[in-house]
């Protein structure tokens, strides 16, 4: 099952905590936000209703569905004969660049501080932690490695390892609960 359709996931707190990365005007994540509200409960959406709870006409609701159509975000179906909206695709699409862009940025990060190009075998060993690791808790770790002067993958892995075996988050640090 795909990480967005399991019960766990709020999927409009990862609409709205990536807002940035999703290239949406305001009226196109009103209308994302009520499609996804209007299908988790179950409700049928109609153009009507959009237009109702929007308050936008008919014409610019339309518009809006086909830029969202165009840009792969929305898929209609007829399910017994009822137009299901089906946001998927924006899901689908944006995970990678978001990943991609977290990369990217952490990757300058570190080749700043490195003060070089980062190896291929670097970008691994980061990517790798981004995947179990919050990108804050390894900036944390890069400018405590820094600030000792040593700025080395192996001493911010060993950072890294022993704040996740003991559970350090990064508010711990930020309140200095953590040296």
């Amino acid at each position: 099952m795909k990480w967005y359709k399991q019960k766990y996931v709020n999927r409009r707190d990862w609409i709205l905590d990536n807002l940035e990365f999703l290239g949406l005007s305001e009226k196109e994540i009103v209308v994302v936000l009520l499609i996804d509200f209007f299908n988790s409960n179950h409700i049928n959406i109609t153009i009507d209703l959009l237009c109702k709870k929007t308050g936008f006409e008919e014409n610019e609701i339309n518009k809006i569905l086909s830029v969202l159509f165009a840009k792969k975000f929305l898929q209609i179906e007829a399910r017994n004969n009822v137009p299901c909206f089906i946001l998927d695709g924006l899901f689908e699409l944006e995970v990678e660049v978001i990943e991609s862009e977290l990369d990217n940025s952490l990757f300058n990060l570190f080749e700043k501080e490195f003060k070089r190009p980062l190896t291929q075998k670097e970008m691994e060993t980061i990517s790798d932690w981004v995947k179990t690791i919050d990108s804050k808790l390894i900036i944390e770790a890069l400018k405590q490695a820094s600030m000792y002067k040593k700025v080395k993958l192996s001493y911010i892995d060993k950072i890294l390892k022993n704040w996740v075996n003991n559970n350090v988050t990064i508010s711990m640090i930020q309140e200095g609960k953590v040296f």
